[in-house]
């Protein structure tokens, strides 16, 4: 489902390149209030996984999907990428215009430094938390819920950021898209959802290296082992006493 789901918005989704956008277009776009809203909302969202992470349990499932849902929230904050090379693009054109002019050409403007390296920056802040989620849990659970979370993410900012269902083409898209999204989100809930082994308890097996020292150091899990070694004890004793 989760594949299935990038698929769907990869193929539906906007492939605008903003090419007839230039610098003072680039810059102002971040003074709209809407795009304003979403950073603040966004900051406050990985604030509070930050908070899941810092207060629940090692066991605790807020704390398994905040550790898989922060990195690729990071990531998605492809904005920064994006503009850098619109603004790179409209650089060299405006030189090459003033070139063919006569006049001498500008350098390449600050703003282009500050986006590549807020870009680098996310990027790579998103992968070390993706790293650490490995180190906790199911390498197959972490990637899988760092794709969901990027989509997700970078869906969202294009939609506020770019308004990508104005440059939608046709029902199709308008239909797919979101459907891709909402695909997306139910192979997450799939994944996340707690899995029942045989007699109606929880299954462990997608937990990493927590989880397996939460259930060994847990005194009913030792005592069901000890409990379990003696009856196997005793039934081999009285096997041998009847030979």
């Amino acid at each position: 489902l989760i594949v299935a789901g990038e698929v769907l918005v990869a193929m539906f989704g906007d492939h605008t390149n903003g090419e007839d956008r230039d610098v003072e277009d680039v810059l102002s776009s971040y003074d709209e209030p809407a795009f304003r809203t979403f950073i603040i909302l966004m900051t406050l969202y990985l604030v509070q996984l930050g908070i899941f992470i810092w207060v629940c349990p090692e066991t605790s499932l807020l704390r398994k999907v905040a550790w898989g849902s922060i990195g690729g929230s990071i990531t998605g904050f492809q904005n920064f990428l994006k503009d850098a090379l619109t603004i790179y693009a409209a650089t060299i054109k405006s030189q090459n215009s003033l070139s063919s002019g006569g006049a001498s050409p500008t350098g390449l403007p600050a703003t282009l430094f500050l986006f590549m390296a807020l870009a680098m920056l996310t990027a790579f802040v998103g992968l070390l938390c993706l790293a650490a989620c490995m180190k906790r849990y199911d390498v197959t659970y972490s990637a899988a819920m760092f794709v969901v979370s990027f989509v997700i993410s970078a869906s969202l900012m294009s939609a506020v950021h770019y308004h990508t269902f104005d440059h939608l083409d046709g029902v199709s898209n308008y239909v797919i898209y979101p459907f891709g999204l909402m695909t997306l989100l139910l192979g997450a809930f799939i994944l996340v959802k707690p899995k029942t082994g045989a007699g109606g308890f929880l299954s462990n097996t997608d937990g990493g290296e927590e989880d397996r020292d939460a259930l060994e150091g847990d005194p009913s899990c030792m005592d069901l082992n000890v409990s379990s070694g003696a009856r196997d004890g005793g039934y081999r004793e009285r096997l041998l006493n009847d030979d």
